[in-house]
């Protein structure tokens, strides 16, 4: 039996993951040969299954792999079932059946009893602290020496406030945001302006934390208050005054900023609404699907509750069972506009609902017939499918690059909003400034999202494409993002205009480069029309390169050819009407010429 690559590398995923290794980063896994081979570099290659074996010279030596394509399958990968009884690789012996580890809990509290009654509470009630055996975790001190030294795991602990705080500044919204990516922003900006003993601590509500720190010639704890509810309460704080900055992973609707307008100024401006970073919404299945790729309107179909079984898809007789976020999350306004209003659906009343991402994932990776939309860092033990924007199209995986590109149907943008009556000397704005700088946007990489620093990839390209989009890039090489414009305008955007800086650091590291940009737009209206309208697009890229000094070798404009969204869609035609950035080694020009 065959499958495609992309799954096998999944199963890879799996495996390794299962012998110890820590979370492996998918996209990265496929799109970057160096941290591929450090993750292979701790393994014992010779050992690993022969159908892994087919496909290592690739993954050890080929920069960009082929992620469609067949090849040879394997068994799967069996894990323990939970409850059950497990077996040591030492000794192959079971485990402690119910009966026995009964029998020790047992024995344990008989004693803890006779200890209260031989010393007292305080010191039975350390005892089963440090055994692990405490009720809430807000009962638990963590200054107290005795108890510290026995539950030091991990730097996001709850941590008792200093009795003297001063609050910098408070950030609420999406819990996509905040969850894992601003807490790491967090802790970088401050390490870079000097903090010591930076920590987290845990609110009462799982999604509510503080950041604390030291800074030099300061005596208060500092804090940063950070609450992620879901993107409309990060404009529901603004409007109450709860918060300084807005998270969201979708972007401002027009009543959020109409009714902001009046105390903040336009939060729709360059200079308010930030791009932190791009996501791919993940479609997420139980690692053991069969099924790798669907289009949108199979998925409104699945979500809808009209398909109620996988067979229905070609796939296992199991019961489909429907996982959401919240109705606060920006992740779900995202996927009701890309998937069920696009399809004229409602999310089914079975679905169950989650606030909390990484348990959305968690629970899809345990139920055979799940299947959930996430951000593209939660996927963890869950398989992810390519999608297809439409019935007949080509099914794109979710990578860093076709992410990055904006060429995955279910990608978005996270956004950060900053008023304009913010003070640009304010903690707030410079915190603003590092996120969107080359060192925030490393740690937006780093967090598992995708980071807007730009790179340059050789793309593997489909026969399927036109022939003259071919010809055009044959030879050379993308960059990592795509020109975009305001709708119905010739404006460049705001995410745009602020790449049009990363582009010019691109070239003054990487000099020699030589770049042709070509142009695009949808399909409404006459095909001459269109083809003039993609060169005009690009023809504004190519002035406003020309302007900061970048030369610009060629301009095409390519019409409605190669859409990477349906045109029956406004959303859809607005991301066909775009601009890519290609780029030939100067040598490599001149060698062609000289031939």
């Amino acid at each position: 039996m065959n499958t495609t690559f992309f799954d096998l590398l999944w199963q890879l995923k799996q495996e390794l993951e299962l012998k110890g290794l820590e979370t492996i980063d998918m996209p990265a896994f496929i799109e970057d040969l160096e941290y591929r081979r450090r993750v292979l570099k701790q393994v014992d290659l010779k050992a690993l299954n022969p159908a892994y074996q087919q496909i290592l010279p690739e993954l050890l030596d080929r920069r960009t792999l082929d992620i469609t394509r067949q090849v040879r399958t394997l068994p799967p990968v069996t894990k323990p079932r939970p409850g059950g009884p497990v077996h040591t690789v030492e000794s192959g012996r079971k485990a402690p059946g119910f009966l026995t580890g009964l029998f020790i809990v047992l024995f344990l509290l008989v004693g803890v009893a006779a200890l209260v009654e031989l010393t007292g509470n305080q010191i039975a009630s350390d005892l089963i602290s440090t055994a692990g055996l405490k009720g809430r975790q807000a009962d638990v001190d963590v200054a107290s020496p005795a108890v510290a030294s026995a539950v030091q795991t991990s730097p996001t602990q709850a941590i008792k406030p200093h009795a003297s705080t001063e609050t910098l500044f408070r950030i609420h919204g999406s819990n996509t945001i905040g969850e894992t990516l601003a807490p790491e922003l967090l802790k970088a900006f401050w390490q870079q302006q000097g903090a010591q003993d930076i920590r987290i601590h845990q609110g009462t509500v799982e999604v509510e934390r503080d950041i604390l720190f030291s800074l030099p010639g300061k005596s208060a704890l500092q804090r940063v208050e950070l609450k992620a509810h879901g993107s409309s309460t990060g404009f529901k704080g603004l409007l109450n005054r709860e918060t300084d900055l807005a998270m969201a992973s979708r972007r401002i609707k027009d009543q959020e900023k109409t009714r902001l307008a009046p105390l903040y100024g336009d939060l729709s401006s360059v200079r308010t609404e930030h791009v932190v970073g791009m996501d791919g919404l993940a479609i997420i299945v139980h690692p053991r699907n069969p099924i790798s790729s669907l289009s949108t309107a199979q998925l409104a179909r699945l979500f809808s509750g009209e398909i109620v079984n996988w067979k229905q898809l070609g796939g296992p007789d199991e019961p489909v069972r429907i996982y959401s976020r919240d109705e606060n999350s920006g992740t779900w306004d995202s996927f009701k506009s890309m998937v069920l209003k696009k399809h004229g659906v409602k999310l089914a009343a079975t679905a169950r609902r989650f606030e909390s991402s990484m348990e959305l994932s968690d629970r899809v990776s345990q139920e055979p017939g799940a299947i959930g939309f996430i951000g593209l860092p939660y996927v963890l033990r869950a398989k992810a499918l390519a999608v297809a924007d439409e019935e007949g199209a080509l099914p794109v995986f979710p990578t860093t690059f076709t992410v990055s590109t904006e060429d995955y149907p279910l990608t978005r943008r996270l956004y950060m909003y900053e008023p304009m009556t913010l003070s640009l000397n304010s903690p707030a704005h410079q915190f603003m400034r590092f996120v969107t700088s080359e060192e925030g946007q490393d740690i937006v990489r780093k967090s598992g999202f995708i980071s807007q620093n730009i790179q340059r990839i050789q793309p593997v390209l489909s026969n399927e494409l036109p022939q003259e989009y071919l010809a055009l890039t044959r030879g050379g090489s993308r960059l990592s993002l795509n020109f975009r414009f305001n709708s119905g305008t010739f404006e460049l955007d705001n995410k745009a205009q602020r790449d049009l800086e990363r582009v010019i650091r691109f070239f003054e590291k990487n000099p020699g480069q030589r770049v042709f940009l070509i142009g695009f737009s949808d399909s409404t209206g006459d095909p001459e029309h269109n083809r003039s309208l993609s060169l005009q697009r690009a023809q504004i890229v190519r002035d406003q390169l020309l302007a900061r000094g970048i030369n610009v070798a060629d301009v095409q404009g390519l019409g409605a050819l190669a859409p990477v969204a349906s045109n029956a869609t406004a959303t859809g035609r607005e991301r066909n009407r775009r601009v890519e950035v290609w780029v030939r080694d100067t040598t490599a020009v001149n060698a062609t010429l000289v031939r």
